[in-house]
C-alpha cells in the first residue's frame, strides 16, 4: 500500500466526472471541496453552475434569500445555467428577485426551468396573487425545452414568443391560462412532446395539438368540459378530474381524439395509437344521474384500444349505467395490463367489477393490477378481520369469459374481506394459465402470523375455485416493504396527491 497510498486518485478524475460527483452533492458540500487543493479550488463553481438548484435557503428570511441566491449567481460569473429550479411558498415579497433568477438562468442558455409557488393545501387559484410573468420575459429566442410553472400568470406573454418556440416540455400548474391562450402557445410550440395541466380553473374548452406530442397530463381542470386533441404521435393520456360532458348539446362528443389511427383495430380511425391511459375521477363529488348518464364512456372508448389501462371504480360505475341504458360495446384488442383504481369493495363495487370484465371481454389481458382501498370500508361480519366465510356465492356472468393470457394479479390493500375475496374467486375462475398471484396488506396492518393465516385462507379459496394447472401458480402475501414483485406502468395516483394537499 506505501506508495500508492498517498496516491490523491479522485483528483486524477477527469472533469467531467468531478463535475458530475459535485452536480450530485448538497451546495454546502460541494463549496467546501474548494479547500482540498488548488485544482478543487474553483472547481464546484462550475459543477453547481450547470444546475442551480435553490434549495439550500431553506430557513432563511426572504432578504436573507435573496442575498443568498445573488451571490450565488455572482460567484458564477459567465458560466452557463442549464437547470434552475426555485420552490418558494409563499412568494411574498421574493416576486421580483424570482423573476431576475429565470431571467439570468435564461441568459445563460438554461434548458430547464421550474418554479414551484403552489401553496400546499390551496386547490384553487387565487389570480391576485399569482406570480406575473412579464410580456418580454419570453420574447428573445433562448435554449429552453423544459419549462413548469406553479401559481403563475401567463396574461402578458403574447402568442408567439419566441423564448418559448424551442420547448419540449411544459407544465403549468394553478396557472391562470385561457382556452385561446392555451391553443396558441402550443400551437407555437412545435417541437412539444410533454403537455402537463393542473389545476387551471380557466380551461373549458381546450384544444391542444401537436405534431411530436406524446404524452398529456389533466389533472383537477374543474371547469373543463371540452377537449379535443390533434396529436397523431400521442402515447400516453391521463385524465384526473369529474366527468367530462357536453352541457348545452348531449349529441356532442366532450372527448375527441385525431390522430394517425391504430396499426391494430380500434373504434376510430382517428384515434392516436396509445401506449397507456389513465382516467380517474377519484375525489370529485358523487355520482349525479341527471348530469353524468352518457357522460364517461365516451372518453373510455376513445383510449380502450391502448395497450396498458388504469381506471377507477366510478368509472365503472359510468360504463354500467350506459351499459343497461344502451347496446354499449367496448373493445379492447389491445389491452396487456389492467388497473382498476377501487374507492370502496361492497356488493355494487363487486358487480360493477364482473360487469367491466363481461362488457371488455379483453382478448390479450396478461397482467392485471387491483387498487383496493387504503382504509377499510367494509361493515360485513368478517371485514378487516383476516377471515373470511363462503356465505356470498360466486359471480355468474351472463356471457361468460375466459382470461386466456392472464398470468399475473395483484392487489394492493388487500385484508381478505368477503367482498375482496369474491373479487378474487372472481378473475381466479377465469384464469386458466395464472402464474403468480400477489397479495400486499396495507402496511400498518398484520403479523407476520396474520399474514399466514391469511395465506392458507387464500389459498383454500385457491384449490377450491377449480381444479386447474394453475392451482399451483405462485401465491405470496407480504407488506408493501416486502413486495418486489411487478409494479403497474402507473403508478403516481393523483387523488392520493389531491388528499395530500387538502
Amino acid at each position: 500500500m506505501g506508495a500508492s497510498s498517498s496516491e490523491d486518485r479522485l483528483s486524477g478524475l477527469p472533469d467531467d466526472v468531478l463535475h458530475s460527483i459535485l452536480v450530485g452533492l448538497p451546495i454546502k458540500c460541494a463549496v467546501r471541496t474548494s479547500a482540498i487543493s488548488t485544482r478543487w479550488a474553483r472547481l464546484w463553481i462550475h459543477a453547481v453552475a450547470a444546475s442551480a438548484v435553490l434549495d439550500f435557503v431553506r430557513g432563511q428570511s426572504p432578504a436573507q434569500i435573496a442575498a443568498t441566491v445573488a451571490r450565488c449567481i455572482a460567484i458564477h460569473g459567465a458560466a452557463p445555467i442549464d437547470v434552475l429550479r426555485v420552490a418558494l411558498s409563499p412568494v411574498g415579497a421574493l416576486g421580483q428577485d424570482v423573476l431576475e433568477w429565470i431571467a439570468a438562468a435564461l441568459g445563460r442558455g438554461a434548458r430547464e426551468v421550474r418554479v414551484d409557488l403552489a401553496r400546499r393545501g390551496v386547490l384553487h387559484n387565487d389570480d391576485a396573487s399569482l406570480l406575473q410573468i412579464p410580456g418580454g420575459m419570453f420574447q428573445v429566442g433562448n435554449s429552453l425545452a423544459v419549462l413548469s410553472l406553479g401559481r403563475c400568470s401567463l396574461r402578458a406573454v403574447p402568442p408567439g414568443a419566441a423564448g418559448l418556440a424551442s420547448l419540449t416540455s411544459l407544465s403549468l400548474d394553478r396557472v391562470d391560462v385561457t382556452d385561446d391562450a392555451l391553443r396558441d402557445v402550443v400551437s407555437e410550440c412545435r417541437l412539444l412532446e410533454f403537455l402537463s395541466l393542473r389545476s387551471c380553473h380557466l380551461l373549458a374548452l381546450v384544444r391542444v395539438g401537436g405534431e411530436r406530442l406524446r404524452g398529456l397530463e389533466i389533472v383537477g381542470c374543474l371547469a373543463m368540459r371540452d377537449l379535443q386533441v390533434a396529436a397523431p404521435a400521442l402515447e400516453s393520456f391521463a385524465f384526473h378530474g369529474d366527468i367530462l360532458y357536453s352541457r348545452d348539446d348531449y349529441e356532442t362528443e366532450p372527448v375527441v381524439f385525431v390522430g394517425k389511427g391504430n396499426s391494430r383495430t380500434t373504434w376510430n380511425a382517428d384515434t392516436p395509437e396509445l401506449r397507456d391511459a389513465y382516467l380517474s375521477h377519484l375525489g370529485f363529488g358523487e355520482y349525479d344521474p341527471l348530469i353524468h348518464d352518457f357522460a364517461y364512456s365516451c372518453a373510455l372508448l376513445k383510449v380502450a384500444h391502448a395497450r396498458i389501462l388504469t381506471l377507477c371504480s366510478k368509472g365503472l360505475l359510468h360504463i354500467d349505467v350506459e351499459r343497461n341504458c344502451l347496446e354499449l360495446d367496448v373493445d379492447t384488442p389491445n389491452l396487456e395490463e389492467l388497473q382498476l383504481l377501487m374507492d370502496s369493495t361492497g356488493d355494487d363495487d363487486v358487480a360493477l367489477f364482473a360487469s367491466f370484465f363481461e362488457l371488455t371481454d379483453p382478448p390479450l389481458l396478461e397482467r392485471l393490477f387491483v387498487r383496493l382501498p387504503a382504509a377499510c370500508h367494509d361493515t360485513t361480519e368478517d371485514a378487516c378481520s383476516g377471515t373470511a366465510t363462503d356465505e356470498d356465492e360466486d359471480i355468474v356472468l351472463d356471457e361468460e369469459i375466459s382470461l386466456d393470457h392472464l398470468t399475473f394479479i395483484k392487489m394492493m390493500n388487500f385484508r381478505g374481506t368477503t367482498h375482496e375475496l369474491r373479487l378474487l374467486r372472481f378473475v381466479l375462475r377465469r384464469a386458466p394459465v395464472l402464474e403468480q398471484l400477489v397479495l400486499v396488506t396495507p402496511e400498518e396492518e398484520g403479523t407476520p402470523g396474520d399474514h399466514g393465516q391469511l395465506l392458507r385462507i387464500v389459498q383454500e379459496h385457491v384449490s377450491e375455485t377449480r381444479k386447474a394447472p394453475w392451482r399451483d401458480a405462485r401465491i405470496t402475501v407480504c407488506r408493501p416493504r416486502e413486495d418486489d414483485s411487478l409494479s403497474p406502468a402507473h403508478t403516481k395516483y393523483y387523488h392520493d396527491d389531491q388528499a395530500h394537499s387538502s
